[in-house]
């Protein structure tokens, strides 16, 4: 018989012993005794059969508990690397029974009828965790592997060990057994921007872009060719005011269509970018940067399709003059009644509906700079006609901003843009701006350029 006495460190009701620390600071596992309810904290005594084993077991024992309320040693806090270092190859009975603490990340997830068994590592070694949660019970959310989980509980291993024979059986596995759902702890939640789902977050947006340029450029080009069909009609046949209705009509479902598919892709994806940007843990800067490049490249695609969708609704619904156009379409925009002022001078002629589209497009982009960047509260835009060129001017109260440095400035698009458009219908801009003083935007396009 073995006999001696010490504090409960570690009891779980559902299992058929406990952990105990003797006087002599060895660990313990002892089987209960019934009708002795032994609580971690209790001092008891033992009495009983030691195990034929170099790990301290006692079984048929006789406990009794001598006084209650005492502090157990903390748990040690150890690596499983150092843990598997220390244990490997035939065990270590200083550690058997001993309450710990190790961190690793969470492998695998068992559900069992009675119980949960959880697989923690780092490395190369794996710990196995059974939880007393049975099936029905629900688990913490946090809890999915990939995890990175701290445990808490007392040491156990599996070994083979024959005294009467003289074998001693290398470790099958290592386990901590928590007393509590409670003694696993979060430590970092599963990473929701994996490698792999940044590669098809690029992948689909890549495609998406692609298909929306390919889809737009293929509409604009059929557009296009059947705008210069229907004028060479217009011109040879007495249907004109037929014709010029059909394209306006394919313009405006051009516009709709434009509107209400790609674009609202582009809406859906920003609000996912945003979102995936929020999910992004504190230490994934070089995620949020490259999705705020991509967020960047979206918003640029969504503005270029929206001023699209905007000249192709105002340029199809609109009257023939260039001035009344520019004054329909600013009465279509209510933030700019009272702030924007449009007149124009010298003998109106009819201008190419693509130039007329085009200025119509440059105007817009300046004026919206003008409100939504300088807060402009007065803006004036003025067309002077010429015999062979009409020049435009557009001229706000606002803040003002350093021209080359927004030129050059990364996802900033808006006057390289201006400039491209002016410069294809064979004419020249110049755009003066000074922080506090405001801006002034001229274009000058020769009259008998016809697109």
């Amino acid at each position: 018989m073995t006999n001696f006495s010490g504090i409960v460190t570690f009891e779980r009701a559902d299992l058929s012993f406990f952990y105990m620390r003797g006087e002599d600071g060895v660990n313990w596992r002892v089987e209960r005794c019934a009708g002795v309810d032994a609580k971690r904290g209790d001092m008891v005594s033992v009495s009983g059969r030691r195990e034929a084993s170099s790990k301290h077991r006692v079984s048929n024992s006789e406990v009794k508990i001598l006084s209650t309320g005492h502090e157990p040693p903390p748990p040690k806090t150890i690596a499983i690397p150092d843990l598997f270092a220390a244990i490997m190859p035939y065990g270590n009975t200083s550690l058997y029974g001993e309450v710990m603490s190790s961190e690793g990340v969470l492998r695998d997830i068992n559900r069992r009828q009675n119980a949960t068994q959880l697989l923690v590592g780092e490395g190369e070694q794996n710990i196995q965790v059974e939880l007393p949660c049975p099936l029905e019970e629900p688990l913490p959310n946090w809890m999915r592997p990939g995890a990175t989980v701290k445990v808490t509980g007392a040491l156990a291993y599996t070994s083979i060990e024959n005294f009467d024979d003289g074998i001693f059986g290398r470790i099958e596995n290592v386990e901590l057994i928590p007393a509590s759902v409670g003694d696993v702890e979060i430590v970092r939640r599963v990473p929701f921007w994996t490698g792999w789902r940044l590669a098809a977050l690029f992948a689909a947006l890549l495609l998406a872009t692609a298909a929306v340029s390919g889809w737009a450029i293929s509409l604009k080009i059929a557009v296009d060719r059947r705008s210069r069909q229907l004028s060479e009609t217009i011109r040879m046949n007495e249907t004109a005011r037929i014709e010029e209705d059909a394209v306006r009509r394919e313009r405006l479902r051009l516009a709709a269509d434009l509107h209400d598919g790609f674009q609202q892709y582009l809406a859906g994806a920003k609000f996912r970018l945003a979102a995936a940007i929020n999910y992004l843990p504190a230490d994934a800067a070089e995620s949020r940067v490259q999705l705020g490049k991509v967020m960047e490249a979206v918003e640029h695609t969504q503005s270029g399709l929206r001023s699209a969708i905007w000249a192709l609704n105002e340029e199809s619904a609109g009257p023939e003059s260039i001035t009344d156009l520019f004054e329909f379409a600013s009465r279509r925009m209510p933030h700019w009644n009272g702030i924007v002022d449009i007149k124009s001078s010298g003998m109106e002629r009819k201008v190419a509906r693509r130039m007329a589209a085009t200025l119509l497009l440059v105007m817009q982009e300046a004026v919206g700079n003008a409100l939504k960047s300088g807060a402009a509260e007065h803006v004036r835009v003025r067309l002077v006609f010429g015999e062979r060129n009409l020049a435009m001017s557009v001229i706000d109260d606002g803040s003002g901003f350093d021209v080359p440095a927004a030129e050059s400035s990364p996802g900033h698009y808006g006057l390289g843009t201006m400039r491209r458009r002016v410069s294809e219908l064979g004419g020249t801009i110049g755009i003066w701006s000074k922080k506090g003083l405001g801006t002034k935007i001229n274009v000058n396009v020769p009259l008998a350029f016809q697109g």
